[in-house]
């Protein structure tokens, strides 16, 4: 039955009567052409007006949290859209310092996305200023322009048939396994001049596992000519490790990269990565689409791909230009890829083999046909409500096949209202006389599902097919407390689901066996390490290898994913001490103390900067200020005092310079405002968003409440 939701404060809307409006089938491509839709987790169609529980909402995000917030896991099992009317939805920027547009929404209970969608069709609603998101699960936003937009910790969500204007980002967050998020026909067009990446995803400190980049398409970042302080790098999209964490089965589909100053993709130390019928494009290539620009630097790379990892396998697919990967990378499978140059030595695949083609340069005489520029036009044509339907939509699968340690609950549904499904598990094409479904199944040994729907009144729909690897493989292990920086060596333990696995590990970051470390029980890691585990049990296949970065003591580097070390949680008066050395001059990053893990500025109590003006300041109450001008050097080291009551909420800080002299920087600043009503103070966390970043190391900090509270050191 057809129903809407009443809710309050009329962001209810009335609808005409419902119309379904074809979801598309998969067509492969370079590029966006309008067929990609999220997949890996069952999503609602944004120009479906037969989904049973529609939402109209004004363009707020108070409007979307307090929708989003509405809907009952029934319901969003039923199905659920958010449409948002004509409007802008202004952003609080897309930093890790800034305000998240949207935190703690959603569930990862849901066993369907929530779509968010512009009620009038693509276009019609812009983010603008950068969002962020945090911990946003199981909702799809879809259709919009957008300025820059990050997702960080957001699993199960996906971003859809979306212009970005400016930076795209995934980011991990610290202790939570990111996973199963999509980003589909997401289109950065336009090169530009930009000391920074097109696109960014790092770990921050968490896991990200299991997400695919289909239909994409993102244009090339030059970087300043005339830059000052260390060279930028730049990436058309990259994956960077920041504060531990590890990535793992990602996947690039019917997607086209062309290549920045660096390389088009520079992959980390992915762990699984599958490039499959995209499109990879570097050096003179690259060049002749997008050309460099005034102001922007002539450099060009001749590789299409920079890194490292392992685990790699590519379909379909062009690449032209280098592919230049660690020692420690390989691909285990090739099919049907065409590279110009091609690979050789240890990047020869296991499995396969590169199909060498010359004519891939910059006279590629089909680029344009098969790759097109997705500009204004192009995308408006593509992303229109495609109308009524002439045939049922194609059922989604769900999980949309992989590989799997054991055997999967499987659940098809079709976006045609009372549509009757029908499949078969043996890879043959289902008909009307395979198997009906009426609800989820087990599928206990490696097979390929394939459904189709029929429905009356309408053709019957394509074929939707998964495969399914059954690995019968030993649950991967699990590590806690998750990589990330530490202040004192921690304490690390291991495990596997998998009764009576065997675990070995190594710390050297090479790839553990059963010649490796045996698990015995609980052991300190007291140096920097990579932490890599793999389990093992007689009968079945091994376990994936999962790994984490450790960092105690030794230097720690900022980026633009927020680190952070675990202190002692400190509830009076305490010291904190740290030595830092800025890595440029004139940049923007922060060390500071908070309550807990620091995610953005407002969860520092207290903070230290070096700021954009060459100048050291502190955070007090509402704004950055300093009781002494103390310039800055890039390269030199500057050790910090911080004197902090949580009683009082206010904290001194004195800056120890290389020279032997020391000024008060701050004397009783009051907390960060948003951290008014703290009663414990227990982490460091510090971050970099402008250009170069900084390090932090040699942390200590000590309980002074048995003593009265000092003044700072006067000069």
């Amino acid at each position: 039955m057809f129903t809407r939701l009443l809710l309050p404060l009329g962001i209810l809307g009335l609808l005409a009567a419902p119309v379904l409006h074809a979801q598309p089938d998969r067509v492969p491509s370079f590029g966006p052409n309008g067929t990609h839709w999220p997949s890996l987790v069952p999503t609602p169609f944004m120009y479906d007006d037969n989904v049973p529980n529609t939402i109209v909402v004004d363009a707020t995000w108070a409007a979307i949290r307090t929708a989003i917030e509405s809907l009952t896991p029934a319901q969003v099992a039923a199905g659920a859209l958010i449409q948002v009317r004509p409007g802008t939805l202004p952003g609080n920027g897309s930093g890790s310092g800034d305000t998240p547009v949207l935190k703690d929404v959603g569930s990862l209970d849901w066993t369907q996305r929530v779509t968010v969608a512009p009620r009038d069709g693509y276009g019609t609603v812009s983010m603008t200023g950068g969002v962020r998101f945090l911990r946003v699960d199981g909702v799809c936003f879809a259709g919009f322009v957008v300025g820059s937009v990050k997702f960080q910790g957001c699993s199960k969500s996906a971003l859809a048939w979306t212009k970005c204007n400016g930076w795209l980002a995934g980011y991990g967050t610290s202790g939570r396994t990111t996973r199963l998020l999509e980003f589909v026909e997401v289109v950065q067009p336009n090169s530009m001049v930009s000391n920074g990446d097109a696109s960014d995803f790092y770990s921050a400190g968490g896991n990200i596992t299991n997400w695919r980049f289909d239909g994409c398409y993102a244009a090339p970042r030059f970087f300043e000519a005339n830059y000052s302080g260390a060279k930028p790098h730049t990436d058309t999209l990259q994956f960077a490790g920041s504060g531990g964490g590890s990535y793992g089965n990602m996947e690039f589909r019917d997607s086209a990269y062309f290549s920045s100053n660096n390389c088009a993709i520079q992959t980390g130390s992915v762990s699984g990565l599958t490039i499959r019928h995209s499109y990879i494009v570097s050096g003179g290539t690259s060049l002749s689409r997008y050309p460099h620009l005034p102001g922007g630097a002539t450099e060009a790379t001749t590789n299409a791909i920079n890194g490292g990892g392992s685990g790699y396998r590519a379909y379909d697919s062009v690449i032209i230009g280098g592919i230049a990967l660690g020692t420690n990378a390989n691909f285990v499978e090739v099919q049907n890829t065409r590279v110009n140059p091609a690979p050789a030595g240890f990047l020869n695949p296991t499995t396969g083999s590169w199909t060498h083609d010359a004519s891939l340069n910059q006279n590629n005489p089909d680029m344009n046909e098969v790759c097109p520029v997705p500009d204004d036009a192009f995308l408006a044509s593509i992303w229109a409500d495609p109308g009524d339907p002439t045939r049922a939509s194609t059922p989604t699968i769900f999980p949309a096949g992989g590989d799997f340690d054991e055997p999967q609950l499987v659940s098809l549904n079709s976006a045609t209202s009372g549509a009757q499904i029908y499949y078969t598990l043996d890879g043959s094409e289902p008909t009307v006389s395979s198997t009906p479904y009426s609800g989820p199944f087990t599928i206990p040994s490696s097979t390929t599902v394939k459904a189709f729907a029929v429905a009356g009144g309408l053709d019957d729909s394509g074929v939707r097919s998964a495969n399914f690897a059954i690995l019968n493989r030993v649950a991967h292990p699990e590590i806690s407390p998750p990589g990330g920086a530490y202040l004192d060596p921690p304490t690390v333990t291991l495990s596997s689901e998998t009764d009576g696995a065997s675990i070995y590990y190594t710390l050297d970051g090479s790839t553990p066996d059963a010649q490796s470390i045996p698990y015995g029980g609980p052991f300190q890691v007291t140096d920097n390490a990579r932490l890599r585990v793999i389990a093992l049990k007689d009968g079945k296949n091994p376990s994936e290898i999962v790994q984490s970065d450790f960092f105690v003591g030794g230097h720690l580097e900022s980026s633009e994913a927020w680190g952070n070390l675990s202190l002692n949680s400190f509830t009076g008066h305490f010291l904190v001490e740290w030595e830092s050395i800025p890595l440029g001059n004139q940049i923007d990053a922060v060390t500071g103390v908070g309550p807990d893990v620091a995610e953005s500025y407002n969860d520092l109590a207290c903070i230290v900067r070096f700021a954009p003006s060459g100048f050291i300041d502190c955070r007090n109450g509402g704004g950055y200020t300093a009781d002494r001008e103390v310039p800055y050097v890039a390269g030199q080291k500057y050790r910090f005092r911080l004197d902090v009551s949580i009683e009082d909420k206010t904290y001194d800080v004195v800056v120890f310079t290389e020279d032997g002299f020391y000024r008060v920087l701050a004397d009783d600043y009051a907390f960060r405002l948003s951290q008014g009503g703290v009663s414990s103070l227990a982490n460091l966390g510090f971050v970099a968003l402008n250009g170069d970043s900084h390090s932090v190391f040699n942390v200590r900090s000590a309980n002074l409440d048995s003593l009265s509270r000092p003044k700072a050191p006067a000069e």
